[in-house]
């Protein structure tokens, strides 16, 4: 069993796009639970203490959910009080601290997924399908941290030379202009630069061929069909309404039965195949390092 951030690049997007899925079109709190501290479990192996604001807000939206919703919706029968003749209800308090914590849970699913995905797998992703538009969105992605790279550049060079104070709304203004009009000229120029090289050496001439670091493997093979087959037992459960939860005018929460129950573990087994997978490997670096 390997990292799960070395298994195949389609393996891994298949795991985490059903883990998120599933949050998205689910209301069961039960589920959202699970699926929220899953994904923040794996962010937290790989990421360790760091992006303290991310967590902090991430973790804060089911409770600021739950506040903001009764202000504007007053459904629901169990009127807990009222303020400004406006009905605070239980039921709109627990709905919206449901609809926070799916939002929460989603965030720190597609926040592993850009972890995950670097530019090279990306394009292995894509280019199946169109070679081009797979080249085009690599490039976009990769843009982004040059960008926010030469902006720094930039700034400093602006600081060192004196025209860039900040302090001030107007020269903050022009300082920003100045740094956005000379980004946009070597992006340009940079465009440019990267067209000429492509051409010069012979991009888009006849089929080309590629070479990928990413084969599918056993492992690779049995983590698709473990994801797909339990993330097709959650759907089941939910098409069947097994987790469908009535909100309003009263909570009503579904049956106990055996279906739901299945569901539920299907979904606990899929949202826990990334700590599983990172868990075996950080113990076993563990064991080894104790064995020196």
């Amino acid at each position: 069993m390997r990292a799960f951030d070395t298994m195949n690049p389609a393996a891994v997007t298949v795991t985490l796009i059903l883990a998120a899925c599933i949050t998205i079109f689910s209301l069961e709190p039960l589920l959202l639970g699970i699926s929220l501290i899953c994904a923040a479990t794996y962010f937290l192996m790989r990421n360790g203490r760091r992006h303290a604001a991310f967590h902090i807000g991430a973790i804060g939206m089911p409770l600021l959910f739950a506040l903001l919703n009764p202000l504007w919706n007053q459904h629901g029968t169990t009127v807990l009080f009222v303020i400004n003749q406006r009905a605070v209800t239980q039921e709109a308090l627990v709905y919206g601290g449901v609809t926070g914590l799916r939002l929460a849970a989603v965030l720190y699913w597609f926040r592993n997924f850009s972890d995950l995905m670097t530019s090279e797998k990306l394009f292995y992703l894509f280019r199946g399908f169109s070679p081009k538009l797979a080249l085009v969105f690599t490039m976009a992605v990769r843009n982004l941290s040059l960008f926010r790279a030469q902006m720094r550049k930039i700034q400093t060079s602006q600081r060192a030379l004196g025209l860039y104070r900040e302090g001030h709304l107007i020269d903050d203004l022009r300082g920003g202009m100045r740094v956005f009009s000379i980004l946009l000229t070597w992006a340009l120029e940079n465009g440019i630069i990267t067209a000429n090289s492509m051409s010069a050496r012979g991009y888009g001439c006849g089929k080309r061929s590629s070479f990928t670091f990413y084969r599918w493997e056993k492992g690779d093979v049995a983590l698709l069909l473990t994801a797909l087959v339990l993330a097709a037992a959650v759907i089941a459960g939910i098409l069947s309404g097994a987790l469908t939860w009535q909100f309003y005018p009263q909570r009503i929460p579904p049956a106990m039965t055996l279906q739901y129950f299945g569901a539920i573990a299907a979904y606990a087994g899929l949202a826990m195949l990334p700590v599983i997978y990172e868990g075996k490997e950080m113990l076993t670096w563990h064991c080894l390092r104790q064995s020196i």
